[in-house]
């Protein structure tokens, strides 16, 4: 049995244009659907599993949770890593089902379905930056942000997932889209320029986009690790606090610019990019009421 490559280049009608463009605006709506889904059920969830039998005893309690902290899952795959098995799983399963939704319907049109891993990844935005720590720099860094308060889910865990949401969801997927797009452009040919990708690398739409995918990987180069990077050692910051808060701004610094790149890279990014600067003031709302 073999197995080939399912998409290909084609040559679409205008009604098949619009058709896709319309499947696109579907995906990134399910994918957003499926947030807050998935936020309800975690709530519900935490709220059953906190609600402990009448007759268990405070002892028993502590006991229980004192054994589930010790689980396998909740552990580090590799010492020393700061995120837990579990969290990687429960992002991998995401990651699952948002390149399931880019191959929903997408036929055998190599670019639809280029286009979907973009879309769909930048509809997720709003949700990372609701689990952000807003207050990073702030006297009371922990406060709850809004996935926190909606989950019940304590803001420390929540970073976890931020991060590795970011580093092995959203990055992929961007990345992915960056790398097939230029891969097309570089296979189809042009009678000036001899590729296509010789011609388009002078427009505007296209430069935005690879400095869009160059800072999807400054921002996953310049993630928080376990131990202080030696870029931070080089701008010899003399207190922890000021080593979060070199972190802080440059990550921030980042992800704005590649907020920007994406903005202005393609007009169906710009809903997503707003939709995320309103859930950014409404997490540092949350946070600040709930510092």
């Amino acid at each position: 049995m073999s197995f080939s490559w399912p998409w290909h280049f084609t040559s679409l009608t205008d009604a098949e244009k619009q058709q896709r463009r319309e499947l696109l605006d579907l995906r990134g709506f399910y994918a957003q659907c499926s947030v807050l889904v998935a936020l309800v059920l975690v709530r519900v969830y935490k709220k059953s599993f906190s609600e402990a039998p009448g007759s268990e005893k405070p002892a028993e309690r502590r006991s229980r949770r004192k054994n589930l902290e010790k689980s396998w899952l909740d552990t580090p795959p590799v010492a020393g890593w700061m995120e837990t098995r579990r969290q990687y799983i429960v992002c991998l399963i995401w990651l699952g089902w948002l390149l399931s939704l880019c191959i929903w319907n997408s036929g055998e049109d190599y670019l639809h379905f280029t286009k979907a891993l973009a879309h769909v990844s930048l509809s997720q935005l709003p949700l990372q930056v609701l689990m952000s720590p807003s207050l990073y720099m702030s006297p009371s860094p922990g406060s709850p942000s809004v996935v926190s308060v909606i989950t019940s889910v304590p803001q420390p865990t929540i970073n976890a997932y931020h991060r590795l949401f970011g580093r092995i969801v959203l990055a992929p997927l961007l990345i992915a889209h960056a790398v097939m797009y230029d891969s097309f452009f570089l296979q189809s040919s042009h009678p000036d320029f001899g590729s296509l990708f010789a011609k388009r690398i002078w427009d505007s739409d296209v430069q935005w986009g690879i400095a869009a995918a160059t800072m999807v990987g400054a921002v996953a180069l310049f993630a928080r690790p376990a131990a202080m990077p030696r870029w931070v050692r080089w701008l010899k910051p003399t207190s922890a606090k000021s080593r979060q808060q070199v972190f802080y701004l440059v990550h921030v610094s980042i992800v704005g610019a590649l907020e920007l790149a994406a903005f202005c890279h393609v007009s169906v990014a710009r809903t997503y990019i707003l939709e995320s600067f309103a859930s950014s003031a409404i997490n540092f709302a949350c946070c600040y009421m709930m510092q």
